[in-house]
């Protein structure tokens, strides 16, 4: 029996796990707007067809397009015999924006948020093995049956990846700590940077700066997405970074002493775990 994948949106997530998967199944058929990306994606054997919809005999559905499509597409396959995955950044709020759009769940979708990528994107910087030890988060709610969310983890596992379950309001407070406030971070701060300093940078530059070059619809979209989680975050960041200011502005080296040696103690505590 022919097994059939369709990936919607050939970015370099969903260009990635068609690779990874290229052996699993024998059709892959894509949907994706921009020519160029589609061209090459059937030119490289990342996909065997492009098809203006989601073919009724695909046994998986992954949704790799831009967040503000995921839920129209999630929508627009409630019905569908296939298992639907997406690889949004963000999970409680898409769950509830599905919610509302459709009165429920369908009983088809497994969220899901590979965490893993590059600053770059397209078929172009695509990579088989970019999963390989990777954790991809799923995120089910009761509506899915535990077949389908074996299902969902085993591609996954099958493309390399460590696959873990958690709450949606867990996951989106946990990613917004150890991502989205990062990315802000480093947004915020490039802004500060003249090109005259560029002369003058070393490896904390690189490191700090490396995730700043990343897509400003995605993240933004993020963002707004994972707002109220990314604020209580950025709340607590304010609330370190007034201390380092208040103890910089009286001059007081002990007291910028305790707050790097803490910051030194938590980052070795982090690494122990």
């Amino acid at each position: 029996m022919t097994s059939e994948l369709t990936v919607v949106g050939m970015g370099m997530i969903g260009a990635s796990f068609a690779l990874a998967l290229r052996r699993k199944f024998d059709q892959i058929s894509i949907l994706e707007p921009d020519d160029g990306h589609a061209a090459h994606a059937l030119a490289s054997g990342q996909a065997d067809a492009r098809v203006s919809e989601v073919p009724p005999a695909a046994d998986a559905v992954l949704l790799a397009c831009p967040s503000d499509r995921i839920a129209g597409w999630i929508e627009r396959l409630a019905d569908h015999r296939g298992l639907v995955m997406d690889t949004g950044s963000v999970k409680g709020a898409l769950i509830g924006e599905v919610r509302a759009r459709l009165g429920r769940l369908p009983e088809n979708w497994v969220p899901c948020h590979p965490i893993a990528g590059l600053e770059q994107s397209g078929p172009a910087v695509a990579d088989g093995s970019l999963f390989e030890g990777r954790k991809v988060i799923l995120t089910p709610q009761s509506e899915v049956s535990t077949d389908l969310v074996s299902r969902a983890a085993a591609l996954w596992r099958a493309a390399g990846a460590a696959v873990e379950q958690m709450d949606p309001e867990v996951h989106d407070q946990v990613y917004a700590r150890t991502s989205h406030l990062p990315h802000l971070l480093a947004f915020a701060y490039l802004l500060g940077v003249d090109s005259a300093d560029l002369d003058h940078t070393g490896g904390g530059f690189r490191d700090f700066s490396r995730i700043g070059g990343s897509d400003p619809v995605m993240w933004s979209g993020i963002f707004e997405r994972n707002a109220p989680a990314l604020l209580a975050a950025l709340a607590t960041f304010e609330g370190h970074l007034g201390d380092f200011r208040r103890a910089i502005e009286a001059g007081d080296t002990d007291g910028c002493r305790r707050l790097i040696a803490d910051a030194r103690k938590r980052r070795a505590e982090l690494e122990a775990e």
